[in-house]
């Protein structure tokens, strides 16, 4: 059985079509499930995700109908009995639950240990072999995360730290892709993430940078102008002391 939440919600099957349970309660709790896998999941924090501060009386015995639902609804996608899930896969543990799935069954855990190994990689010296292990990391999302979730406070939480996380790997996969002489590769991917990350001012750095080396240099002090312009209209700052350090080597040839 194969899980995705690098995008959209889903469950593969043998014949590996994807499915999704159709109900916004039991997507949520499956969710919660699998951005925990492996690890326990207190009822407290299911409750908590799906009815927030406005939990109703019967809220223990709702919450144990939405796991029993998304049981049977692994039972199908998967062809097993529902006893099989209960015992292997989505467990009761005292006071919540757990879901079981290896690293190559559920994308995010593929992501995290692609991301370690890049780390790891790049910590023993091996730019390129960092490079390609981060690059297949980033190459797991196929959207935002959960978008086709309803998301309550304890999944917000998740998310922005899995986006978070990308985004880290993002960068650091872009800077190993400076370090090795690709910049001509990677400016038109830049300037899409510089646009969707409007104040991210590593990410401006970057594309300075990459624009810089290019031989592009008026463009690289156009993304700093655009950077200063954005910062100062809607936030009242300035770019960092190291972004404007990057300026003034470009301004100054001598300086590089």
């Amino acid at each position: 059985m194969e899980f995705r939440v690098l995008g959209s919600l889903g469950v593969s099957s043998e014949d590996h079509e994807w499915y999704v349970p159709s109900a916004p309660k039991q997507q949520q709790t499956l969710a919660l499930l699998l951005l925990q896998a492996n690890r326990f999941v207190s009822a407290s924090s299911l409750s908590r995700e799906l009815w927030g501060d406005a939990q109703p009386k019967t809220s223990g015995a709702t919450l144990q109908a939405y796991i029993a639902q998304v049981r049977r609804f692994l039972a199908k996608v998967y062809g097993e009995s529902v006893d099989r899930i209960m015992k292997d896969v989505l467990v009761t543990e005292s006071g919540g639950y757990s879901l079981r799935a290896g690293i190559p069954d559920l994308d995010l855990t593929s992501f995290e240990e692609r991301a370690r190994e890049g780390r790891a990689a790049l910590g023993e010296g091996d730019v390129e072999a960092a490079r390609v292990l981060l690059k297949r990391a980033l190459e797991l999302f196929h959207g935002c995360v959960l978008e086709n979730v309803p998301h309550g406070s304890v999944i917000e939480v998740q998310v922005r730290r899995i986006e978070q996380l990308r985004l880290a790997v993002t960068e650091q996969c872009y800077e190993l892709n400076l370090r090795m002489g690709r910049h001509h590769d990677v400016i038109g991917a830049l300037s899409e993430i510089v646009e969707e990350n409007p104040f991210h001012e590593n990410f401006h750095a970057l594309l300075m940078r990459a624009l810089h080396q290019s031989g592009q240099r008026v463009e690289a002090l156009r993304v700093y102008h655009l950077l200063q312009s954005r910062l100062n209209e809607e936030l009242g700052l300035d770019p960092s002391p190291q972004v404007m350090a990057l300026r003034q080597s470009i301004l100054e040839p001598s300086a590089r």
